[in-house]
């Protein structure tokens, strides 16, 4: 397989993607609403209200690699139906167009969010999942969707991404909007007491084990975990960041539900991946460290 549709392809992620399929001789078409970075063939298509376009655009490729979503819980929260629509009807949708169009391999990207507070930690794939916002329940939706859709025909693999980080991402997201905050010598905010625990896990890291779990064979349906396995609170990330930015900002605490701030009732206070089945079967483990990831953020603005 050697032409591959990336939707969603000129995102963060996608553009991180496209390059390493690109390296290792893909032919790659981006499919989106926004034009990409990269001089690939492209085609904007709306997935949820154009399935006659998105179909169409999907007739000469042989696998698709599903990134397109509403992202970010905050944003989510002001935008409850658009996400459940377009996480989950896009998601219907594509999978009717690469049945139209005999596609027999799609990846779609998931998120830790399913797995919510979970029930143990760290997270494992067969996990009872118990998500808290509309995006992890979207993503939830999208995924056992999909799982019954699973055959012989339609091979499916599910990654779910613990809070990827790089280069090029909006400042909506944690690190790229606290070292933003730094460099101007701004307030950092924490929300609550900033004891929440994370899994940062480089962009990098996130394509190796995406493209790792595209190409893998197996079972019809298969989903992996793809994160780091080193924990960190909030506030330890904060003194990893104030040691490699000189900086007068302060740290002001924040209440959850207030101002504006996303509510405790949706607030995950550990998110870490168990990556055993990942390791076992893909060869995957994410190499790049918090310290280093943050340099090569750095030396890259």
């Amino acid at each position: 397989m050697k032409s591959v549709a990336i939707i969603g392809g000129a995102g963060f992620i996608g553009k991180y993607l496209s390059e390493e399929l690109l390296d290792k001789g893909y032919q790659v078409k981006i499919i989106d609403v926004q034009k990409p970075l990269l001089d690939v063939p492209f085609e904007k298509v709306d997935i949820l209200n154009d399935i006659n376009g998105l179909t169409s655009s999907l007739k000469d490729v042989e696998g698709v690699i599903h990134l397109a979503a509403i992202v970010g819980v905050d944003k989510c929260l002001e935008n409850k139906s658009q996400v459940l629509q377009v996480n989950l009807q896009g998601t219907i949708n594509i999978i009717k167009a690469c049945e139209i169009n005999g596609i027999k391999r799609l990846l779609f990207s998931s998120s830790s969010e399913v797995y919510g507070d979970g029930i143990k930690i760290p997270f494992a794939e067969n996990d009872e999942k118990v998500p808290k916002s509309v995006y992890g329940k979207s993503k939830l939706l999208a995924e056992e969707t999909l799982r019954l859709k699973a055959d012989s025909h339609f091979i499916i693999r599910v990654v779910r991404f613990f809070n990827v980080y790089g280069t090029g991402q909006s400042t909506n997201f944690v690190i790229p909007k606290f070292v933003n905050k730094f460099i101007k010598g701004e307030d950092i905010p924490i929300y609550g007491d900033g004891s929440q625990v994370r899994c940062f896990t480089h962009v990098k890291d996130a394509v190796k084990g995406t493209l790792l779990a595209f190409e893998y064979e197996g079972d019809v349906y298969e989903d992996f975990n793809i994160g780091n396995s080193r924990p960190i609170t909030i506030m330890e990330l904060v003194e990893i960041l104030k040691k490699k930015i000189p900086a007068a900002s302060s740290i002001i605490h924040e209440n959850l539900g207030q101002n504006g701030i996303r509510p405790s009732d949706i607030e995950i206070y550990k998110r870490i991946p168990d990556t055993t089945k990942a390791e076992r079967l893909l060869g995957f483990k994410a190499a790049i460290s918090i310290e280093e990831g943050i340099n090569r953020y750095l030396s890259n603005m």
